[in-house]
């Protein structure tokens, strides 16, 4: 596929770290208080229920009471302040979670990405190029998980530098339950932002069936202005949909759940800007639309059957994305080459659909004796259509008029007037595996644990090229199929000599698909593809509990061991292709705690150490060479988080939430690691964000300030046909959110 993808303070910190609890004093303390900054956290980072400061690896959770504290609407609102991630925010759908550096861009890749996302363990990233990466709103969220380092054993491909699991919350049939939230807000150089958000909870047969619907919908008003277009506060995003659960537990070992998930996005111009053209400025001699639509159906059956634990999760996923590109720049070259009188805006629109099947059946051990197990296999299989069309208003009528081609010709080259170059790819991936975990604990202090996935991977595609390319003759066809299988290891070692302290060492592996080439509309050959890349993690974690429960400390240095990597890479007139090459190491250091200072006052802070580089030279055609040693695309060698939340003793519980966020600067792609290459820069940027809320029985109200300081801070920056196009940090918002709970 080809261009889908364009586009000092150590304070303490960080709310998405380390909420959990390792004692029951600390947990008595924290509820003393109604503090959830402490509390314990269950989550499934292991495919079975673990408190999240028991789990043998990386993982960090973010509680439904946590966004709320914060104002959590998406992505970008919460999960850089988990140690270890980066989040290039750029177009809907296109931004990416970047976890301990393993990537080679900030954006699409032209395959399978690194980082796999899943939705009540439903995963959402298919096979080869991901067409919409979902970004669910976090209204009525239970919790989400992000695990960091690979996850190939248990979760399988994509998942190679970590995952995140959106855990939704789940119909209740023991009781009624709503809520009602809404915000109006204001941005720098924008119009009235607002969303409006419901969940009602009904219990249909008490204690046995109920249907919990939430309905989302937010408009994040566009602040750019368009030269080109004329357009002011132009990019207006509209971001809608909802969620259906339906749970039945016929008796106590059964439960029988459905959830439904549906998202549609609307960005009516791109948002990023043309810093040729000031702080808030781009120009475009059209519009840029982006569109896209995700729904995902799931049923799960979880059965106790004494010894085990039966779970078997089916689902389907419909997704689709449509972009369109100004390629008006390139306009005069094409009328040179062709002979061509066009006169209109060059246009690229590209885009696809999917539809994906997902299964999976697993079995895992109830006793509670020395030894803990886990088996399973899953299937997961996506149909994909592709499409990348080159037009313009008009171009019918100049190829007629053109004496390289002349009458008739148009109808033939563009039937419907004006598209006169397309690419289309229709393409399957499947997945197959077998996976299993066992922990025996030698002692009460010391646990070992083993695993590892057993899996298949197949891709089959078909491209088809049509239109001035391939005239006067047919259009040409190109098939490839890639097979790939393997086996993915993990294995653990723990030692807990208290309650207050654990340390554990893990070696684990990663992989996803490979990825062929076709041609596109590039006018440069291309490799035919790439193969599945090889990645080794080693880390070693501390987590101790200090000040009778109310310090939490955790600490995990890392080593990332990545060879053959599949590699993004872009063409001199700006067509991607994937390609395999070079090596690279990534070291790191994530710490985190969480601190009840006082009865009133809570601290957390994340701070990741990282260095990216690679070990050896990388070749990069019609560009140059990245050195050994370069960076890596997408990372940062310093990410910081820190939040403080105050709660006075006073009427209506009023509290004060101060956070910090800082991001050392990075590169975008790995051309700009090329010497004599103008590099494409993100990151280098400090954000504060400030919220006053207080409670008057059943609503709550909160006054807030994100980005006080209005930075500029690049998320992402692209070479467009335009220049270069860059996205930012909302500028400063300012507004006030209103929320009731029955």
């Amino acid at each position: 596929m080809t261009r889908f993808n364009w586009h000092r303070t150590l304070l303490l910190s960080g709310i998405a770290l380390l909420s959990p609890l390792a004692t029951a004093g600390a947990q008595e303390a924290g509820a003393a208080r109604g503090s959830f900054l402490l509390e314990e956290i269950i989550v499934t980072a292991t495919k079975r229920q673990e408190s999240v400061r028991a789990v043998s690896g990386s993982v960090s959770a973010v509680t439904g009471a946590q966004l709320e504290a914060i104002g959590a609407q998406s992505f970008a609102d919460y999960i850089q302040r988990t140690p270890g991630v980066v989040f290039n925010e750029f177009q809907p759908g296109t931004s990416h979670v970047v976890i301990r550096g393993v990537a080679t861009n900030s954006g699409n890749v032209q395959g399978q990405g690194t980082t796999g996302y899943y939705i009540n363990e439903v995963p959402l990233t298919e096979p080869g190029w991901t067409i919409v990466i979902p970004d669910i709103d976090a209204f009525d969220v239970d919790r989400v998980e992000v695990l960091r380092g690979p996850q190939g054993s248990l979760f399988g491909s994509a998942s190679m530098g970590g995952a995140v699991n959106y855990i939704a919350n789940k119909a209740d049939a023991g009781r009624s339950d709503a809520a009602l939230e809404t915000t109006l807000s204001r941005t720098r150089n924008a119009d009235i932002g607002w969303t409006g958000k419901a969940m009602v909870n009904m219990p249909l047969v008490e204690d046995k069936l109920a249907v919990r619907a939430v309905g989302t919908f937010r408009r994040d008003p566009g602040y750019l202005d368009n030269a080109g277009t004329g357009e002011k506060g132009s990019s207006d995003i509209d971001v809608g949909g909802g969620r259906l659960s339906v749970v039945w537990t016929p008796d106590d070992l059964t439960e029988l759940s459905w959830l439904s998930l549906y998202q549609k996005t609307e960005a009516d111009d791109a948002p990023y800007r043309n810093p040729a053209y000031g702080s808030f400025g781009r120009s475009t001699a059209l519009s840029e639309p982006n569109d896209t639509e995700v729904q995902v159906h799931s049923l799960r059956l979880d059965r106790d059957l004494g010894f085990a634990t039966l779970t078997a999760l089916g689902a389907y996923q419909k997704k689709e994305q449509g972009f369109l590109f100004d390629f008006t720049p390139y306009r005069a070259a094409y009328n040179a080459d062709l002979g061509l009188n066009i006169t209109n805006p060059l246009y690229v629109r590209s885009g696809g659909d999917s539809d994906g099947k997902s299964a999976e059946l697993r079995l895992a051990s109830n006793n509670d004796g020395p030894l803990e197990w886990l088996l399973g296999g899953m299937y997961f299989e996506s149909d994909k259509h592709l499409y990348e069309q080159l037009g313009a208003a008009g171009a019918a009528a100049a190829f007629n008029a053109s004496p390289n081609y002349g009458p008739g010709t148009g109808s033939i080259i563009a039937p419907d007037g004006e598209i006169f170059n397309a690419y289309y790819t229709d393409l399957t991936g499947k997945e197959s595996a077998l996976f299993g975990e066992a922990t025996y604990h030698v002692t009460p202090e010391l646990k070992i644990t083993a695993g590892g996935r057993l899996f298949k991977t197949e891709v089959t595609s078909t491209s088809t090229s049509v239109g001035f390319s391939t005239y006067p003759g047919n259009p040409s066809v190109e098939r490839t199929n890639t097979k790939e299988d393997g086996f993915s290891p993990k294995v653990s070692l723990t030692y807990t000599p208290s309650k207050t302290l654990m340390v554990y060492g893990l070696y684990s592996e990663g992989f996803r698909f490979g990825t062929p080439n076709t041609s596109g509309l590039s006018a440069f050959p291309i490799p035919s593809g790439s193969r599945s890349d090889s990645l080794k993690n080693y880390e070693a974690g501390l987590r101790s509990t200090l000040a009778d429960g109310k310090l939490l400390l955790d600490a995990t240095a890392f080593y990332v061991d990545w060879t053959d990597i599949q590699l993004r890479l872009l063409t001199p007139d700006n067509y991607n292709y994937a390609s395999n090459g070079a090596a690279a190491s990534i070291k790191g250091l994530e710490m985190s705690a969480s601190w009840q200072a006082t009865a009133n006052l809570d601290l957390q802070s994340t701070v990741t150490y990282m260095k990216a580089r690679l070990d050896e030279d990388l070749f990069i055609l019609w560009y140059g060479t990245a050195p050994k040693g370069a960076r890596l695309a997408g990372s940062a060698d310093w990410s910081i988080a820190n939040t403080a939340i105050y709660r006075f003793d006073a009427d209506f519980d009023p509290t004060v939430t101060i956070a910090h966020r800082y991001l050392s600067k990075g590169i975008s792609d790995m051309n700009s690691a090329v010497p004599g290459i103008t590099a494409n820069e993100q990151g280098g940027y400090n954000l504060f964000d400030l919220r006053l809320g207080a409670t008057f029985g059943t609503t709550s109200a909160t006054v807030f300030a994100n980005n006080v300081t209005d930075k500029r801070g690049v998320t992402r920056t692209v070479p467009e046909a335009n220049g270069l196009s860059q996205g930012l940090v909302r500028p400063r918002t300012y507004g006030v959110t209103l929320r009731w709970s029955m």
